[in-house]
Formats: C-alpha cells, sequence, structure tokens
C-alpha cells in the first residue's frame, strides 16, 4: 500500500521507536537503543517510500530510497525544498548502515577470532549512541517529507498585468 495513510502509519512507528531508544538510553539498556534506533531509521525511510511506491520488505531500504530519488528529484525539489534530496541521500545512507543491526541486536555475529559475539555484547554504548543520533536525524527528515508532500500543489496566482485599471465611471 502507499499513500499519506500509509505514510504516516510507518511514521507513527518510527516515532514510537525513536521514543523507546532514547528511553532505553536513559537506562543504559544499549541492546534495546539500537534495535529501536535501527527501527526508526528503516520505518523512517520507509515513510517516504510510502509516498512514492509501495516499500520493500527488507530491514534495509536504502536501495529502494534511492531509485526513488533519482526518479522522484524533481518533484522532490518542487515540492519540498531544494535541500529535501540532500537530507534523503544521508536517510539513506544512514539506513544502510543501521540495517544490519537488525539481525546483529537480536542474535548476534559472527567474528574471525572469537566465534559469535552476544548481541549484548556487541551493542555497546559506542554503537547505540551513534544509531541513535542517526534515528533523531532520520524521523524528522521523513516527517518535513511527508508534510510538504502531502501538501496540496499550491494554486499559482495570475500575474499582475500591466495594463491600466479601467476607469470607473463619474458618480452622479
Amino acid at each position: 500500500m502507499t499513500g499519506a495513510g500509509e505514510a504516516s502509519r510507518w511514521l507513527r512507528d518510527a516515532e514510537a521507536c525513536l521514543v523507546s531508544a532514547r528511553r532505553a538510553l536513559a537506562a543504559q539498556d544499549f541492546r534495546v537503543v539500537v534495535q529501536n534506533a535501527q527501527l526508526c531509521i528503516e520505518h523512517s525511510a520507509k515513510a517516504i517510500i510510502a509516498e512514492l511506491a509501495e516499500p520493500v520488505w527488507r530491514h534495509d531500504p536504502s536501495p529502494q530510497l534511492r531509485r526513488l530519488l533519482v526518479a522522484n528529484e524533481e518533484a522532490i525539489v518542487q515540492r519540498c525544498s531544494a535541500d529535501m534530496p540532500a537530507s534523503l541521500r544521508q536517510l539513506a545512507q544512514d539506513a544502510e548502515k543501521a540495517a544490519p543491526w537488525h539481525g546483529w541486536s537480536t542474535y548476534g555475529r559472527e567474528t574471525e577470532n572469537q566465534g559469535w559475539l552476544a548481541a549484548v555484547d556487541l551493542c555497546n554504548k559506542d554503537i547505540a549512541e551513534d544509531l541513535l543520533h542517526r534515528a533523531q536525524k532520520a524521523w524528522p527528515v521523513a516527517q518535513s517529507f511527508i508534510a510538504l508532500w502531502s501538501k496540496p500543489p499550491s494554486v499559482e496566482e495570475e500575474e499582475p498585468t500591466n495594463a491600466p485599471s479601467p476607469e470607473l465611471p463619474p458618480s452622479t
């Protein structure tokens, strides 16, 4: 599904994940911060995608977001702002960086030297703060994009003419 309703659903989920990530950071539960920050970034990107196409069901929406940006950049500039494409490119980059953490924060990660590392050991303070910082940028970008993109196009006012205005008849 696509459109404003679907985009709004993704955006609400992204916001809920951001709130949860912030609470988890205050509790120093870094694994939960990483999980929720990653989801916030993913859902923020999918909220934007949902305005333009049906989001693919992957944890890394960056390839789809990049394709849609290329195909719609002119319209995005016209309907949103000249800065929006750069913000969307940054969001795609952040989504790509965050995506592997969806699995790593749940199952851990295999390393060459140490075998499997537990998710709780991988998700340290530095990783949590980095992904939360990215999530705190992602959600407002999605919110702004959706607000601007969903706004009906404005009807441009007619250009004033230089023709003289008709004179009024004298009053009697």
